[in-house]
């Protein structure tokens, strides 16, 4: 990035911070209190240009973060979390407005590294990553991923830590490891939840394979064996988008990978026996009683995961409120993001 480039774009995102420290004050307080328009705000930055147009080459390191977004009160305010605290120099950044909104505004598109894509509300998450990434073979351009949506708020990254939060989920993917999340939910089979996934060309290349999703061929209460999987699809229905959430994991082990998450629980079962891959879910899985999913209220072990374990906390839930409400108001307040850690 050029040095002379770097005064406007802080003064863009410190417009932006601005408008979503607003916006989230609002929203927690009053849920149906939706953002104002807020161009006005933003225009300042009409001279710039965007990274993904002019300094984007083949096969860039700068990871590529794409994250997506339908209209709701619990999704703006994660949104204008993301946008005050996620936002940083050393990745490229695509948000998706699935329908109609005007939370684009909450996003300043003309910083160079960031783009918004407005689309309508067909597909669900994992269908809008897919089409996005195959316009224009964007995702050739890169080799290190991450798919997100407003389901989630964060990053959370403690004090005490100076972790860039992509690298903490993009440094899990290696040369076996081909899919990282939050976390895993072990019902109706072990899959890797899909509110964030990191991967890198390798497996972002088989997640938009159209021979491969539907190679993995199980059915289960949501779909048929018939049913495809991964990112390439168009998903009709909700039933249909979560066989795929469910069966990408399948697809990434089918292809010979792992895939990982950040959730203590799981490190703990399979990593004390130096167990990896399925052989460390099974361990997780194993230990389970009725309750699959950690993200439900007190189903972590009769607990609630922290957010500091998972850097994001699932946020459309209700699950432990007043923790959630207090950790983003602190850490809107405090000079701790991905902007002043992530370096350039």
């Amino acid at each position: 990035m050029a040095p002379s480039r770097i005064p406007a774009i802080c003064l863009g995102l410190g417009l932006a911070i601005c408008l979503v420290w607003f916006t989230v004050q609002l929203s927690l307080r009053s849920p149906h209190n939706l953002l104002a328009q807020a161009t006005d705000l933003l225009g300042g930055l009409h001279d710039q240009t965007s990274a993904l147009d002019e300094t984007m080459s083949n096969g860039t390191d700068r990871p590529l973060v794409l994250y997506a977004y339908a209209e709701s009160n619990a999704g703006r305010a994660d949104l204008a979390f993301f946008v005050h605290n996620g936002l940083h120099r050393r990745a490229d950044f695509v948000f998706i407005f699935n329908g109609p909104t005007n939370a684009t505004d909450m996003v300043p598109a003309d910083l160079p590294n960031v783009r918004v894509v407005q689309r309508k509300n067909t597909c669900f998450d994992l269908g809008a990553f897919g089409e996005v990434l195959r316009t224009d073979d964007l995702w050739k351009r890169y080799k290190r991923f991450i798919t997100m949506n407003a389901s989630i708020r964060g990053p959370f990254v403690p004090l005490y830590s100076s972790a860039c939060w992509t690298d903490i989920f993009l440094n899990r993917v290696t040369e076996r490891t081909k899919l990282v999340g939050l976390s895993l939910n072990c019902g109706p089979r072990p899959h890797v939840q899909s509110m964030i996934w990191a991967t890198d060309s390798v497996g972002m290349a088989i997640l938009l394979d159209p021979e491969l999703a539907h190679s993995v061929g199980r059915t289960d209460s949501f779909a048929n064996r018939k049913s495809p999987v991964g990112l390439t699809p168009c998903y009709s229905d909700w039933r249909a988008a979560v066989h795929a959430e469910i069966g990408t994991t399948e697809l990434i082990q089918s292809q010979g990978y792992d895939v990982d998450v950040l959730m203590t629980a799981y490190q703990g079962h399979g990593g004390k026996h130096g167990k990896h891959g399925r052989k460390a879910t099974k361990a997780y899985c194993d230990t389970l009683d009725e309750i699959a999913d950690p993200f439900t209220l007190q189903g972590y072990f009769g607990s609630n995961i922290h957010p500091y374990e998972t850097v994001f906390a699932k946020a459309n839930r209700d699950i432990d409120l007043p923790l959630l409400e207090h950790l983003t108001l602190w850490h809107m307040n405090m000079n701790h993001t991905a902007w002043n850690m992530c370096g350039s």
